[in-house]
């Protein structure tokens, strides 16, 4: 677990974190639409893990389990967003137009014409 300098050792370390990449993958991908694939996920999770693992300083007082959180989950986001065709503003513009057809839709009570 720790190597003689006291230091956490690597290997073990990212061995005894998969799981949380693999936890933290599920949770983000039920939030998502059907085309993103887990495994697209877990494999950008890991590689956040691997940066954490290799930025991590314990001398800040954050506990690594923290800070790997932050990390693979800023590493699955950038993943989807380099991934995803469409800019962030046009899916805000679209998010808005489906909110307000949603309210017309309930004041109305049918579907509201252009």
């Amino acid at each position: 677990m720790y190597t003689v300098k006291g230091k956490a050792d690597k290997n073990s370390l990212l061995t005894e974190q998969m799981p949380l990449v693999t936890r933290l993958a599920h949770q983000m991908r039920a939030k998502l639409p059907p085309s993103v694939e887990v495994d697209d996920l877990i494999q950008a999770g890991m590689m956040g893990l691997l940066d954490a693992i290799n930025r991590y300083e314990d001398n800040h007082g954050a506990q690594f389990e923290t800070y790997a959180v932050l990390r693979i989950r800023g590493a699955m986001l950038d993943e989807l967003r380099s991934s995803d065709w469409m800019p962030r503003t046009m899916r805000q513009d679209m998010r808005k137009i489906e909110n307000a057809m949603a309210v017309l839709q309930q004041k109305l009570g049918r579907q509201p014409s252009e």
